[in-house]
């Protein structure tokens, strides 16, 4: 088995558990917190919401805290003391034992998301897209086979796919995590790299936590006993799209599959009112389907922005999964919200199911219209430190501020832009300049915007290139 060979099948039995795991905790413990307090399974997504967001946001401005260690610790220690607390809360009848199980297997799982993250950015775009395609599938058709409801069974399952998933990835994680810990901080380099970094509050991300309301609308929506509806439409309509999708070998980008995803959605919400008609499945299916399509759409996304920067991975995959939990929730209530009235009054129903379908393609139409996501993958650079082949005596530096000081008369760059284009032009680091100039991290990420937008450059080493190669 070549090692090309071995790489992917690690990933697929990696996220294939994982997806698994999520379907296992959605169909055996949700059920299970229900019995004993509904809020409990909004608590312990809402503290893997948290979670993520404290290791996006470490990563980025603290990054030497987050040890490989710590990572490896925590997801040990939740998944599988998390599931005895669980046990023996439901056993003892003791809701504090179970919340605190609960929360902790929580936190467990998305530790875990991340480290199959890292693993899957070994793969190219295309294995990667293969094996998000199969492991979904996998995981959906094995779901099919196992009941649904809670029980001890089920519990060391969700149990043996957690450390199974850290046996894994954890190694490729490792690998990135220390790496992230040796170099200065995301935070620091994105003032002289930005085009390296994806900003928190980037279209993408945005995306993402509007489709994970669809699809916590989708989870709750239809349920019985805190069981989601499922639907075997669902993997045959994914199976039948991705069996067109994956043979058109070049035709597959992530807008499309953000377009199909779409589509399948709102179709799918177009149809909830007249379920009775054509039977809840047929929309339950179509909108399923659409989840399913963004969720590889998803991982691909993720997976392109980390791979072509690994320093910034960890708050990618974090921060991306961390506005999905944000997203479950709200969608999540307005599902509940939206059953009590199912039977009894419809027409809050269709009032529900009509916001949900204007605001997705008021979104698409109004926010996305001149959007690609394919272009802002694109843009992503790999964050490689800058050199420059210029000597440091007194008159190669003369030399270099001579000709920052013909390219700010020709671009019309202030003072202070040029003070620090002499700096950027000696790869010289955003902190290096902060300090130098006495000016905050915001105004001087601020100049540098302005310098490479003016020059039409994206990153310091091509600012240094422009520089060298004026005579």
């Amino acid at each position: 088995m070549t090692e090309e060979t071995r790489t992917f099948a690690q990933c697929f039995c990696a996220l294939g558990l994982l997806v698994f795991s999520n379907w296992s905790l959605n169909n055996h413990l949700f059920p299970l917190y229900d019995v004993h307090l509904s809020s409990i399974r909004e608590l312990c997504t809402s503290v893997n919401g948290i979670a993520l967001v404290f290791i996006a946001i470490t990563s980025v401005w603290r990054p030497r805290i987050l040890k490989a260690r710590f990572f490896l610790f925590a997801a040990i220690a939740g998944s599988t003391l998390g599931p005895i607390a669980i046990y023996a809360g439901n056993m003892l009848g003791s809701l504090p034992v179970l919340t605190a199980g609960a929360c902790a297997t929580s936190i467990a799982r998305g530790i875990c998301t991340i480290f199959v993250g890292l693993l899957l950015c070994k793969l190219n775009d295309k294995r990667a897209l293969a094996c998000i395609v199969l492991a979904e599938l996998g995981a959906t058709a094995a779901s099919l086979v196992f009941p649904t409801g809670y029980s001890t069974i089920m519990l060391v399952m969700h149990v043996a796919c957690l450390i199974a998933i850290m046996g894994l990835s954890y190694p490729a994680a490792q690998h990135v995590l220390v790496k992230l810990g040796e170099k200065p901080s995301p935070h620091d380099e994105a003032i002289t790299q930005p085009s390296s970094y994806v900003p928190f509050n980037h279209q993408i991300f945005m995306c993402f936590l509007l489709f994970r309301i669809v699809y916590g609308f989708m989870l709750t929506f239809g349920e019985i006993g805190g069981i989601p509806a499922n639907s075997l439409w669902s993997l045959v309509i994914f199976a039948v799209a991705f069996a067109f999708i994956v043979g058109k070998a070049g035709w597959i980008t992530a807008d499309r599959l953000f377009r199909i995803a779409l589509l399948l959605s709102i179709a799918g919400f177009l149809l909830v009112p007249a379920s009775q008609l054509v039977r809840f499945s047929v929309p339950n299916g179509l909108i399923s389907s659409g989840i399913a399509v963004f969720e590889v759409f998803n991982w691909i996304v993720l997976c392109s922005l980390a791979r072509r920067n690994t320093h910034g991975a960890v708050s990618v995959f974090a921060w991306g999964f961390a506005l999905n939990a944000i997203g479950v929730i709200i969608g999540a209530n307005a599902g509940r919200f939206t059953n009590q009235y199912w039977h009894n009054d419809s027409q809050i129903v269709i009032i529900v199911v009509a916001v949900i379908t204007f605001a997705l393609v008021a979104y698409v139409i109004v926010v996305l219209r001149d959007f690609s996501f394919d272009k802002a993958i694109s843009e992503v650079h790999e964050n490689v430190a800058p050199k420059t082949t210029l000597e440091a005596d007194s008159v190669t530096e003369s030399t270099i501020y001579e000709r920052c000081e013909t390219l700010a008369r020709e671009y019309s760059l202030t003072k202070r832009e040029e003070e620090v284009l002499k700096l950027l032009a000696r790869g010289r680091t955003g902190v290096f300049i902060q300090s130098e100039l006495c000016v905050s991290y915001n105004t001087i990420k601020a100049h540098v915007k302005h310098i490479y937008t003016k020059l039409d450059v994206h990153t310091h080493q091509e600012l240094i290139d422009l520089v060298e190669s004026l005579s």
